[in-house]
């Protein structure tokens, strides 16, 4: 296939050739060289991370020139600022992001797909997911990813090594002002919640004023320690043979659009220390269990935990205003519920009531079986059956008898007396003393207003706005800062390893460590270990080159000739790593954060390199791409320039001498060619 002219073939030929000549010898010849050209020609290219620096900038000038029609890249390229494309074609909507694969989030896609169109020439753009192995992607996936906003801005500010060296060294800037700066955006929303908090209207009745945050403080309290109550109840033998088979409740779980519903327990579900309920609830028809599995699935992804949280608890507290604290929902028509049911399951913690009703002998298994049968759509017509219809009569007679109070639940009174455990019995007594509390009228004079409901919920709105300020405001305290995990774990750990002193003075081992702005702890006690004295530039390089390479041959471990130098190198470069390993995992802490872990596949290229050897030849060792290996050359110039500096600090001549020697013997041909962009 070829998408060029003869004129513009002539074109890429001449610019294609100017940029190469700047390369010497063999490096003309590199067979990515060649084959990038053949491709340029005919008006196809790559752009990735493999890609040699000097052809990756070919490719982009040439792109924006118009030479080369269809170019294969990752997203990268994308985040160009002047990279056009008539038409952008995604080969698949799936990353791996370097922890996990996942779909693109509507911010990556918006920037790849941006390409499409440009500006003065194209009146529209063309966008293409591919669908690839007869595999369609769901549809809400794809308006997630197409219409879903953008992800938050979000500091990724971490505590580092190196940054609380720095900071300890200098003694007028303190640690905790540092991290306040790093959390901006956090002061501009603090303002803009304030600002928001000031705009709400004051709650103007003369019944709720004075009483409305006092009960829904008493709500939020009462309702929060049921939650976390019942998990613990469950776990007494007397109360757990209570939740049997057969048991009616009260439940309220929002996911499941269940407003202190009664339901029928059909099972406990127990998934490791997790235990949930699997429970039968009456519906109108089939088609509306459906509608409300399809809820709950969209309600777990979609959903932040906080966002979670916070829907739960609006959900009891309304629950709770409106029907009592073990009141349950009034159907208008309760015959209406008899048409079908839906089986689903809940946490522990939405229990509300347990009712002293039961239906004995419950086939639970036949339920479950008939429902997951009628959700097959072949069979959705089906009638349902004689037995569950029965069970469906008696849970709506129960539902009768509970608005007329002729049900029975167990008190708190009782359920605390089934309880061996004295520290839970007392939580159980508390627990049901504040529902008295919260049953006196008189004590609550919100609850006589006439739009108390209407209020509770402009209430509630004020609460959410003055809880996301405290929280911002504590997270943006000294002593949220000073107190977090990762600055204690970190900070102890360079204090074991003498880095600084027990009174926070940084010792001559952590300024060392201040001049090294990768792998400053491993490179720091290779160089008071006496690491690099004794070997000539190219081992150096080897060495060093454990700390910059990206490559990862998928070998568990490397096999180097017996005897070889590189056996010796990384058995010592492993003995110190592993030696400060287990002195972070002592502190709940790491010494390499993902991504910068040491690795050896390069470390023969990189010997090589350094001795001279041409990069043509060199490519004849290792699979590698040329591009990680020029990164990692390059990266490990950067490296040798910090420990020259740390030689400095040591009063080590001989060492600074010998990293230049280093730095001079991989600062050569191809791997430090000149950017195009600042010499073409």
């Amino acid at each position: 296939m070829d998408l060029t002219s003869e004129k513009e073939k002539s074109q890429v030929h001449k610019f294609f050739a100017q940029c190469i000549e700047r390369l010497k010898g063999s490096d003309k010849q590199l067979p990515q060289v060649l084959t990038m050209r053949e491709l340029c020609l005919r008006g196809f290219a790559v752009h990735h991370s493999g890609i040699l620096p000097i052809l990756k900038e070919v490719v982009e000038l040439l792109f924006q020139q118009g030479y080369v029609k269809i170019l294969f890249a990752t997203e990268t390229f994308a985040m160009g600022v002047n990279m056009p494309a008539r038409c952008v074609v995604f080969d698949n909507i799936v990353k791996h992001d370097g922890t996990e694969k996942r779909v693109l989030n509507p911010g990556e896609y918006t920037q790849m797909a941006g390409r499409a169109g440009r500006r003065g020439l194209d009146t529209t753009g063309t966008v293409i997911v591919l669908c690839k192995e007869n595999t369609v992607h769901q549809p809400d996936v794809l308006k997630q990813l197409m219409m879903g906003s953008a992800l938050e801005l979000k500091s990724k500010f971490r505590v580092t090594y190196s940054m609380l060296l720095n900071l300890l060294r200098v003694e007028q800037l303190k640690i905790e002002d540092m991290l306040k700066r790093s959390y901006v955006e956090s002061s501009s929303l603090r303002e803009s919640i304030n600002l928001q908090l000031d705009s709400m209207s004051l709650l103007n009745c003369p019944i709720c004023d004075n009483s409305i945050r006092e009960f829904h403080s008493a709500l939020s309290h009462f309702c929060r320690n049921r939650r976390e109550i019942w998990p613990k109840m469950n776990r007494e033998p007397a109360i757990n043979k209570l939740l049997i088979s057969g048991r009616f409740l009260i439940v309220n779980n929002v996911q499941n659009q269940l407003e202190n519903e009664i339901v029928l327990l059909l099972k406990e579900m127990v998934n490791g220390q997790r235990r949930s309920l699997q429970i039968l609830v009456a519906v109108k028809n089939l088609d509306t269990a459906i509608q409300l599995d399809q809820h709950a699935d969209k309600f777990q992804k979609s959903l932040t935990d906080d966002e979670a949280t916070w829907q739960t608890e609006e959900s009891q507290i309304l629950a709770t205003a409106k029907y009592g604290t073990c009141g349950s929902r009034h159907d208008s028509d309760t015959t209406a519920s008899l048409w079908n049911y839906r089986v689903c399951e809940v946490p522990v913690e939405a229990i509300v009531a347990v009712l002293k009703k039961q239906v004995k002998q419950l086939a639970s298994s036949e339920i479950v079986q008939d429902y997951q049968r009628n959700m097959i759509p072949r069979f959705r017509s089906e009638e349902v059956s004689t037995n569950t219809m029965k069970i469906l009569q008696q849970l709506s007679q129960v539902k009768t008898a509970m608005q007329n109070e002729e049900v029975e639940i167990y008190t708190y009174a009782e359920l605390a007396a089934n309880c061996q455990n004295i520290d839970l019995n007392m939580e159980v007594s508390f627990l049901g003393a504040r529902e008295m509390e919260l049953r006196d009228r008189e004590k609550f004079g919100a609850q006589h207003c006439a739009d108390f409901e209407t209020h509770l919920l402009e209430h509630r709105q004020r609460v959410r706005v003055e809880r996301r300020a405290e929280k911002l405001k504590f997270d943006l305290s000294s002593d949220a800062l000073l107190l977090s995990e990762e600055y204690q774990n970190r900070l102890a750990v360079l204090q074991n390893l003498n880095f600084v002193e027990p009174n926070k003075m940084v010792s001559l081992k952590g300024r060392i460590a201040c001049e090294i702005h990768h792998q400053e702890l491993l490179i720091t006690e290779l160089i008071l270990d006496n690491k690099f004295h004794s070997r000539p530039p190219a081992e150096l390089a080897a060495l060093l080159s454990t700390l910059t390479c990206q490559y990862n041959s998928g070998k568990e471990r490397l096999k180097f000739e017996e005897g070889s130098v590189f056996n010796e190198i990384r058995d010592s470069v492993t003995a110190v790593m592993t030696r400060l390993e287990s002195v972070a995992a002592k502190h709940k802490s790491q010494i390499a954060d993902v991504g910068c872990e040491i690795r050896f596949d390069l470390m023969e290229v990189v010997y090589h390199w350094a001795s001279g050897m041409p990069f043509s030849k060199i490519m004849e060792l290792t699979d590698a791409q040329e591009g990680l290996i020029v990164k990692c050359i390059q990266r490990l110039d950067e490296v040798c320039k910090d420990v020259r500096n740390a030689g400095r600090i040591v009063g080590d001549p001989a060492l600074v001498e010998k990293m230049e020697e280093v730095s001079a013997s991989i600062r050569r041909d191809i791997v430090f060619a000149a950017s195009l962009y600042t010499s073409v």
